[in-house]
């Protein structure tokens, strides 16, 4: 009978823990919001405005959730320089113009000038937004495809 408690804890524990399991679903945004580590990482590459090079050819590599892990490399053409970083990033919804825009943010726990925002335009294109989140004032494309 001193079992009996002990194996209904066990029990209630296990079914606890099965109760938190996720299917691997992954939404429209191709972020997998259920936290199951789905097959690995989403990479987004282009080339964006520079002020004084020809043009950063970046890529943004996005590891599914749930540790929401990103690599970035921004190689500035002509000048010979590649900045490369990684940290997180958080999925967020909704900006000043769209409510229903899903928006990737670099790096949310840091100062701004180390974040970075991208609005999902579809499952294959990003586009870069300033750091209030508001679309780029400009005729320069600031779009990153998917790489396939």
């Amino acid at each position: 009978m001193k079992l009996l408690p002990l194996l209904l804890v066990c029990v209630a524990f296990v079914a606890c823990q099965h109760a938190g399991t996720n299917t691997g679903a992954v939404d429209s945004s191709g972020i997998n919001p259920t936290g199951a580590d789905t097959a690995t990482w989403i990479t987004y590459s282009g080339t964006l405005p520079c002020a004084d090079c020809e043009g950063i050819v970046t890529e943004l590599a996005l590891h599914r959730q749930p540790d929401n892990r990103f690599t970035l490399k921004e190689t500035y053409q002509g000048k010979n320089q590649t900045f490369p970083s990684e940290g997180t990033y958080s999925v967020l919804h909704g900006t000043h113009s769209d409510p229903g825009a899903t928006v990737i943010l670099l790096n949310p726990d840091k100062d701004k000038n180390l974040q970075r925002c991208f609005q999902q335009i579809d499952e294959n294109e990003l586009k870069m937004l300033d750091i209030d989140m508001k679309a780029m004032e400009s005729n320069h494309n600031y779009t990153l495809k998917k790489v396939l």
